[in-house]
């Protein structure tokens, strides 16, 4: 497994601005030593969002979510810790190098993926050029426009053209110095003729992945016959069923409002965006995916599903409610009025009635009780009992108990059924094989281990004030505190001072438990250890000591109570016993002392 070393990412850390990486996905606004904004990982309309530059991370009293610039990039993101520091080191500059990366194969497919990352984005440009400044591309350009895309928005989603000549592409890749073997596996040429492009007189549409690389291309045919859009195969860099269309344009616009709009194909999304709507996406050329609602889910919690108005379009959408519930997201579907889908309400009725159109949803539950209910036939018992078995299957596949009998209430008014007739009925049809996935029980977390308590109030002093450690690490230690998560805590902050990072952000992110992770950044980013906080942590320091102090007095004197010569003697005598005790009531006195004689 790749590693990135620890020097690399120290690296990394110490020269990241979290200001201006959480400012690229937040506004920010400066109050005193804080920068605050509208929480993206929630819906707010009050900010409960801050982020403190001094100590390097962020948070929020709403969703309680906090940590360091590598963890908002996770969040944000959802990608993996790996994912999220090479992020951020392109974004400061920092060259990563990698430990685990011995194998050859390995180091071998690292570099060609590296390569099909700079020919794609080279192609991108190229492409552009041709739409734009060559005299080959006017059509492609004139057809761009006459679909009411705006020159905005053409140079925003970086459309391009390929030349008609089929032989080009390879002659100026070659002139290049990109060798036949690399070409052959670019995906950007037929297997059959290696020299001969699959995109010839296309309008070109780059398609990146979530971090705004260029990974493959469809083409839109523009004359002649041929299927109206290819797609690249899949590469090293490109899985079609893992990959949507303007998801990097798409991707803030899906945060800011946790809703993302899928479109059928590439015009359908970019004519959403050139409406003003610019949380929209489209897979590529295929059904949508498991593993697209997955990577949607990172970003929105519900899907308006913009498919066409035609029988293909209803059977998509029914088929994408289904893998956007089972992952998590709430389907509602988008109505097309006066049109066949969004790119031509673009083109003949403007984007303001396009964005108006957006706005017309309905939920996937009235969506399907009106395809049931387009099954029937006046007077016919056989089209009522075809619509039930229509909608069956979508009742076994809900996990909610209270929705699917919600729903199959209203399905019985709605197609004029007797209830308890339907109920059997779909009993029966569970019988026969279609069994419905239970409900999961909730996950115990970390949190539920954890409660706030004094002790916890003095870790959090400390971790705030990284000077005061070296002090109360002479003094106390883990072993001094009753909680787990708070023992755990103690053993982080000694790593973290031996290492020589006390940054809040950096101590709190080794922390195993999240309650404890929520409480401290919680009670720092509300400033409650700015004010004499060495007070604070020289009283908390002692009645921690005192504590241990105590019970170390109470074992003591038990052991003297039960002493036994012959059973106890080999091991220790009796003065040694009543010698601890003596100490332990000194130190007692003098703690106690010291804590009334502090001015």
């Amino acid at each position: 497994m790749r590693r990135i070393p620890e020097r690399v990412v120290q690296d990394i850390v110490s020269r990241t601005d979290i200001v201006r990486i959480v400012g690229e996905y937040v506004r920010l606004e400066k109050r005193g030593s804080r920068w605050v904004g509208l929480c993206p990982f929630h819906n707010e309309k009050t900010p409960s969002f801050g982020v403190n530059e001094d100590r390097g991370f962020f948070y929020c009293f709403g969703c309680k979510k906090g940590g360091d610039a590598i963890t908002f990039v996770k969040e944000i993101e959802k990608c993996g810790y790996v994912e999220a520091l090479e992020t951020l080191a392109e974004k400061a500059g920092v060259a990563i190098s990698y430990e685990g990366d011995d194998d050859p194969e390995e180091a071998r497919a690292a570099k060609e993926r590296e390569s099909l990352y700079e020919l794609y984005e080279r192609l991108a440009g190229t492409f552009r050029h041709f739409l734009v400044s060559d005299p080959r591309g006017a059509e492609a350009l004139a057809y761009a426009r006459r679909r009411a895309l705006p020159d905005e928005v053409i140079a925003s989603f970086r459309l391009g053209y390929a030349p008609a000549e089929r032989s080009w592409l390879y002659r100026f890749l070659r002139g290049k110095s990109y060798s036949a073997e690399f070409l052959a596996r670019s995906g950007l040429f037929s297997k059959k003729y290696p020299e001969t492009s699959i995109f010839s007189d296309r309008l070109m549409f780059p398609i990146a992945d979530a971090r705004g690389r260029v990974v493959a291309f469809g083409g839109r045919l523009l004359r002649g016959d041929g299927p109206k859009y290819i797609n690249s195969p899949e590469t090293a860099i490109f899985k079609k069923h893992d990959t949507l269309f303007a998801l990097p344009e798409a991707a803030q616009a899906m945060r800011t409002s946790s809703t993302a709009i899928l479109c059928e194909g590439y015009m359908d999304a970019i004519a959403f965006h050139a409406a003003g709507v610019s949380n929209a996406v489209a897979p590529l050329g295929t059904s949508f995916t498991e593993q697209q609602a997955a990577l949607l889910k990172r970003y929105a919690s519900t899907l308006v599903l913009s498919f066409d108005s035609d029988g293909a379009g209803i059977s998509a959408a029914e088929r994408a409610i289904g893998i956007a519930e089972a992952k998590g997201l709430s389907a509602r579907v988008l109505r097309i009025e006066g049109a066949k889908d969004p790119a031509e309400i673009l083109e003949k009725k403007g984007p303001e009635r396009l964005k108006k159109n957006a706005a017309s949803t309905i939920t996937c539950d009235d969506f399907i009780l009106e395809n049931a209910a387009s099954r029937l036939r006046a007077g016919d018992s056989e089209s009522k009992a075809e619509a039930f078995e229509y909608l069956f299957p979508f009742l076994a596949g809900l996990s909610s108990d209270i929705r699917r009998d919600s729903l199959m209430l209203a399905a019985s008014s709605r197609l004029g059924a007797d209830p308890a007739s339907v109920r059997s009925d779909f009993l029966r049809f569970l019988d026969k094989g279609t069994i419905r996935r239970p409900a999961q029980a909730p996950v115990r977390t970390a949190s539920d281990d954890f409660a706030p308590s004094a002790d916890a109030e003095l870790l959090a002093a400390i971790i705030a004030n990284a000077e005061l450690f070296e002090a109360a690490r002479s003094e106390i230690g883990p072993a001094d505190f009753d909680d787990e998560p708070l023992k755990d805590a103690f053993i982080v902050m000694e790593e973290c001072f031996r290492s020589g990072d006390q940054q809040v952000a950096a101590v709190v992110e080794r922390l195993t438990s999240a309650g404890l992770k929520e409480f401290i950044l919680q009670r720092i980013s509300d400033g409650a250890y700015s004010i004499n906080p060495d007070r604070f942590v020289l009283d908390g320091v002692r009645r921690v000591k005192l504590r241990a102090l105590e019970a170390r007095k109470q074992r003591v004197v038990s052991r003297i109570r039960e002493y036994d010569a012959e059973r106890d003697g080999d091991e220790l005598s009796l003065n040694d016993l009543l010698y601890e005790k003596m100490y332990l009531d000194g130190e007692l006195t003098r703690i106690k002392e010291e804590r009334h004689g502090r001015p």
